[in-house]
């Protein structure tokens, strides 16, 4: 088998592992650039060195440390080296030569990657966004932060994936859309679904009640007059993610006060900064274990699954009030009222407590139990 070949069977099998031309794409870059290197080290090709490093001619570690120093000396930051270097080891296994874990990190030492500060998206933020927004956008903004899904996710939601008639709103994250290939659920404020079903009305003569039936299989933020068009459903899925990144920069670009920048260069505002704050907020309620789970954090799946499905939507509904934007100052005051009273009221009921207790009243067992 050629060269050619051999590195078209490597990005075959893992597209068929993470279902992501990007990941294709990020792999194949990575072994260009090493075949880069190689002939500006001493003209050789991948195929030459696979033959040497099999015949054990050649120290595998070696030859990926200087690849590292090159990458390095090119400028490339830390992040696109770790890629390039994920890629090339994937390759190199995948022809047979063996790398293990521990002595390429005793061997080879990565670069550290820069920890930057990044401003955290608050309410007033997110509540400006939305009066400066397309009504379009606004329904996305508010599906991502109540929802905490990841871009991708949002770009291939189908009419099919929402249970309207559940308090609070489920959404059905299909495995196949997930990054991690599994599949979930989790939920939407009021605030979100009552935008969600007037974005439906308004785009997809959707009727609340019925069965709808003909809309099922619709993307509901993509671009549907492409879906005609475009017939592998991976373009289509990797057109509706940058097409929703893309529309946000647009309208970020008409909100001076918005389109700031973190240390890192990044956008304050982007789609994985609604992930960050739903994370947060939930996290601050719930616990980071429900958190992370609604997330689609494999490692935190497992301890979601345990909870009753009473439990989780209990969950959520307490979370719900600090997710929700438009008019938050007025939700948060009457939290902080129903908080105030609350306390109020039990210092009655230990006072009334006390007060039988000292003249040896019988306690009622409703206030025991």
């Amino acid at each position: 088998m050629n060269e050619q070949d051999q590195l078209q069977n490597f990005l075959d099998n893992a597209y068929v592992r993470s279902h992501s031309k990007y990941t294709v794409l990020a792999y194949d870059l990575g072994v260009r650039r090493f075949k880069k290197f190689l002939v500006d080290r001493n003209d050789s090709s991948l195929q030459q060195i696979t033959s040497e490093l099999k015949d054990k001619t050649l120290d595998v570690y070696e030859l990926l440390r200087d690849f590292v120093g090159y990458l390095d000396k090119s400028n490339l930051k830390p992040r696109t080296i770790e890629l390039s270097i994920n890629a090339i080891k994937g390759y190199l296994r995948f022809v047979g030569i063996k790398i293990h874990s521990e002595d390429f990190k005793q061997v080879v030492k990565m670069p550290r990657k820069p920890k930057t500060r990044e401003t955290p998206l608050s309410k007033e933020m997110l509540s400006c966004l939305l009066r400066n927004v397309s009504p379009k956008m606004q329904t996305i903004v508010l599906v991502a932060v109540s929802s905490g899904m990841r871009v991708g996710e949002l770009g291939q939601l189908k009419i099919s994936d929402i249970d309207f008639d559940s308090k609070p709103t489920i959404i059905k994250i299909r495995a196949e859309t997930t990054k991690t290939r599994e599949s979930r659920e989790t939920f939407l404020t009021d605030e979100a679904t009552k935008s969600l079903k007037e974005y439906l009305r308004r785009h997809f003569n959707w009727l609340e009640g019925e069965p709808n039936d003909q809309l099922g299989g619709k993307t509901i933020f993509g671009r549907t007059s492409i879906n005609k068009k475009l017939k592998n459903e991976n373009i289509t899925t990797n057109y509706s993610s940058s097409l929703l990144q893309n529309t946000l920069k647009y309208h970020m670009k008409k909100i001076p006060s918005l389109n700031k920048k973190n240390e890192n260069g990044i956008h304050v505002i982007h789609f994985h900064a609604f992930r960050k704050f739903f994370r947060t907020t939930v996290g601050n309620v719930c616990g980071r274990d429900f958190a992370e789970a609604l997330m689609g954090h494999r490692f935190y799946m497992d301890t979601y699954y345990l909870l009753t499905e009473e439990k989780k939507r209990l969950m959520y509904l307490d979370a719900e009030p600090h997710l929700t934007i438009s008019d938050f100052k007025a939700v948060e005051q009457n939290l902080r009222t129903v908080s105030e009273k609350h306390a109020q009221l039990e210092g009655k009921v230990n006072e009334l407590m006390e007060y039988l207790r000292v003249n040896s009243i019988k306690i009622p067992e409703f206030l025991t139990s």
